[in-house]
């Protein structure tokens, strides 16, 4: 994505001023520091109105993700403070085809604001095309946000395509926890890993892919690593396994109301202890009914 269509945009949605925008590209000229890293370090930006346009203008971390008779799927951003640096998304591709993305940004704030905008509208770009893959994308967004920022901020990322027709999810992970998915035939919860460093890292690292399938009652759960890094008063952590077993007890319910039971036991475990991390989940549930 163009440096200048970034300030472009930011200065039509009055989060920095014209002038602003001027010097940034004025510095960037003379310099040949990343935009990004310019942006940061002059500190134009308010965290807060940043956070406040991603979310209401460009749609990350929606209220509700998407619901059919056949699919749920559904989201939730616990900060830590006023303002998250994990965000997902959800784009309707063709052919009955939803990507889901989910980051955890290193710096939160400003950076992680960035770095959504980077992803939105690369998603955005992409919409329209048959053969998108979720390495492909992870690819693009690892080369923008080294472009746009250098090599000072980097975040965790997944990238899924899920097909709703057939139940075929494609997968992508940099540097992410793994996926988790509910089997309701086995009565257990598999663990989807495929090794990425995060993003920002190596302009040109190659991220592979993966896929699997989900039938009827399974359940997928991402998430970011503060859903298993609060501890309880003996200083022990909530742990993968705990987040494993409350989405295998839970799996009966809608994917809504599967991570606010998460979030529930996060919160008892801990004692209502502040929050080691900002938290995010984001589920897909299949139907058990149709075909």
């Amino acid at each position: 994505m163009d440096e200048d269509h970034i300030l472009t945009l930011l200065a039509e949605h009055a989060l920095i001023r014209e002038d602003q925008a001027a010097r940034v590209k004025e510095i960037h000229a003379s310099t040949g520091r990343p935009t990004g890293s310019i942006l940061l370090s002059e500190r134009f930006l308010d965290e807060k109105q940043l956070y406040a346009f991603i979310c209401q203008d460009l749609g990350m971390n929606p209220a509700s993700v998407y619901q059919d008779k056949f699919y749920e799927i559904s989201g939730l951003t616990i900060p830590k403070f006023e303002v998250s640096g994990d965000f997902y998304g959800s784009f309707m591709l063709d052919e009955g085809r939803i990507a889901l993305t989910l980051s955890d940004v290193s710096g939160k704030g400003i950076e992680a604001g960035l770095l959504a905008i980077l992803l939105a509208n690369i998603l955005r770009t992409g919409v329209r095309m048959k053969n998108i893959i979720p390495s492909m994308i992870l690819r693009k967004v690892n080369h923008a946000s080294t472009r746009f920022f250098g090599e000072e901020q980097f975040a965790t990322f997944i990238v899924l395509i899920l097909d709703m027709h057939s139940g075929t999810v494609e997968f992508c992970c940099a540097g992410s926890p793994p996926i988790l998915v509910y089997r309701r035939r086995e009565n257990y919860v598999e663990q989807l890993e495929v090794k990425g460093i995060p993003v920002g890292i190596y302009d040109d690292f190659l991220f592979n892919g993966s896929r699997t399938s989900i039938e009827k009652g399974d359940v997928i759960l991402m998430y970011t690593d503060g859903a298993y890094e609060n501890q309880n008063f003996r200083n022990e952590y909530f742990g993968l396994r705990r987040v494993k077993d409350s989405l295998r007890k839970n799996s009966p319910r809608t994917a809504r109301k599967i991570i606010h039971a998460i979030k529930r036991e996060i919160k008892l475990f801990s004692m209502f202890r502040g929050l080691n991390d900002d938290t995010t989940f984001v589920s897909i549930k299949r139907s058990d009914r149709g075909s």
